[in-house]
């Protein structure tokens, strides 16, 4: 056989070989479509379908041509990053470390020592300690600073990132040093960590009026059942006595649907929508009625809200206020009307994604449903509001100092002894005036600021003698204000301290007792209300 004859017969055998697998590829595609359905049809049309091959090969050719680039990790995140940015603001990719404490939350508990921090120019100011987690027997205090963790330096780190170094799996060790007394005396404790449950409720009780006071500050899994525990417990043995229920949701972030839904229903007759959900798709689509009886049998009741209630709160504070169960005290709500899920992506991390908006008795959303998702909502506002001195732009500034805690931190004693509230000044209050100037704080109104800004501009301009002089009269007066606002806010000054000090001495509990609910102007106002007093 000639060479030709040979490599036509490999060919031919080729060609025969070809068709056998080209009829077996047709008979395999006809029966995916048949199996499938319109989906196959769909996926094979789509054209959106090849987006992810396009990505895939577009960083092949990058690795090859341009290898000086190629991260594909890199790359990957910036295009991932770009893609959520499309999103509303409340959707976004969560590294595996974030979904863990997502996780977290679906719990209700975490491996931890027992803290709430913030951040501190020298790493992590504690706030509160829990008496029963690691380190309130081991003696750490609020006010307390962690400036290393292990072997890191917290100086330049966030709270959100630091406490990533705090929290572990349960039984492994952590290192912590700690400073005391504006950094004069250091600590350095081995702790180890504990699986801690989260604390919904940091205070319940009985108040001097007879209200059942109840402070809520998330509605993360658990916090249902921590409220009906407290009714339980507080309520139904003395209910009687008790004339009326005050829910504090002021600077509650939210957290799950379902725990506000659960909350909801303890507080309402069979029957009342809690809330509906309208979302994307028809499948989404659903309302939740109120199942069973009041547990408190219709007790006149205010719940108190700000700018910082948000998500699962509103959702508690909504429904109970439009079912006309609850009045709302306080200021208008932070207007978060939109339903988040998680998708895992099979890496421990996850997608978080808005898929439905809320709304409530008469058809009330907090998000317009014919808006963009990512508008906000106007929140829900107040049946009775009130504007607390702690929200003005001066008691803003100090707090944000942290210098009130440092000093009530390291003055605990001599604050506790004296009774913040009579008609003398205590001793140490221009002790801490004196020790806010040391430290630096200078505060500039924005009356100070638009008057220097206006200054400045009639320098510029050229301005007359008389207008110049007519600004700097204004700089200095509104200078003097500013300077004189020590004087004008020393109540909630002494007041501020003396429940830092509390807390730190005593706890939390202490510090509700004796230094906020008796003092605290919305729940003032709640209490009147309740009681049927008029609050003119």
């Amino acid at each position: 056989m000639s060479e030709a004859e040979t490599e036509n017969k490999l060919t031919s055998g080729f060609r025969d070989e070809g068709r056998r697998y080209l009829k077996w590829g047709l008979f395999l595609f006809i029966l995916l479509v048949i199996l499938t359905g319109s989906s196959a049809v769909f996926v094979l049309s789509e054209k959106d379908a090849y987006a992810p091959y396009r990505l895939t090969y577009a960083l092949d050719l990058i690795s090859v041509l341009h290898p000086d680039s190629y991260n594909p990790g890199q790359l990957i995140g910036r295009a991932r990053k770009s893609i959520m940015e499309q999103l509303d603001r409340y959707s976004g990719y969560l590294e595996p470390a974030e979904m863990e404490r997502v996780d977290e939350e679906f719990t209700g508990a975490y491996g931890g020592i027992g803290i709430t921090v913030v951040s501190h120019r020298y790493g992590l100011l504690i706030m509160s300690v829990r008496e029963d987690g690691p380190a309130g027997r081991a003696g750490i205090r609020t006010g307390d600073i962690i400036f290393m963790v292990d072997s890191t330096n917290l100086a330049e780190s966030t709270a959100y990132s630091a406490t990533f170094l705090l929290r572990g799996p349960e039984n492994t060790p952590v290192e912590v040093k700690i400073a005391r007394n504006e950094m004069q005396d250091t600590l350095h404790l081995k702790l180890i960590r504990e699986r801690l449950s989260l604390i919904h409720i940091p205070y319940a009780g009985i108040t001097d009026n007879g209200n059942l006071y109840v402070r809520i500050i998330d509605f993360e899994t658990g916090a249902a059942r921590d409220i009906r525990k407290t009714i339980d417990t507080l309520y139904l043995p003395q209910k009687d006595s008790v004339s009326g229920i005050i829910l504090d949701l002021r600077g509650n972030p939210g957290g799950l649907l379902n725990e506000a839904r659960e909350a909801a229903d303890l507080f309402l007759d069979a029957g009342k929508l809690i809330v509906g959900v309208r979302g994307r798709s028809y499948w989404k689509d659903f309302s939740y009625y109120s199942t069973g009886r009041d547990m408190t049998d219709n007790i006149p009741m205010a719940i108190i809200t700000d700018r910082g209630s948000a998500s699962a709160a509103e959702i508690l504070a909504g429904s109970l206020k439009f079912a006309g169960r609850a009045i709302l005290v306080g200021d208008t709500t932070f207007g978060k009307g939109l339903v988040q899920e998680y998708a895992g992506l099979g890496d421990g991390s996850a997608l978080r994604l808005t898929t439905s908006r809320y709304y409530f008795e008469g058809g009330v959303f907090l998000n317009d449903p014919d808006a963009e998702v990512i508008d906000s909502a106007a929140g829900i506002a107040p049946d009775y509001y009130i504007k607390l001195i702690d929200s003005y732009d001066f008691p803003l500034a100090l707090e944000n100092s942290f210098l009130m805690r440092e000093f009530a931190a390291s003055r605990q004693n001599d604050i506790i002894r004296y009774a913040p509230f009579s008609e003398a000044d205590p001793f140490w209050l221009e002790d801490f005036y004196q020790y806010a100037e040391e430290h630096g704080f200078a505060y500039t109104s924005k009356t100070t600021e638009a008057a220097q800004a206006a200054k400045i501009t009639a320098a510029l301009e050229n301005h007359s003698d008389t207008v110049f002089d007519a600004i700097d009269r204004i700089c200095t007066v509104s200078h003097e204000i500013d300077r004189g606002q020590f004087q004008h806010y020393q109540d909630y000054i002494k007041r501020r301290l003396y429940q830092i000090a509390l807390e730190a001495e005593f706890g939390t509990e202490e510090a509700y007792r004796y230094a906020i609910i008796p003092y605290h102007q919305d729940i003032i106002l709640a209490e009147r209300l309740l009681s049927g007093a008029d609050n003119d």
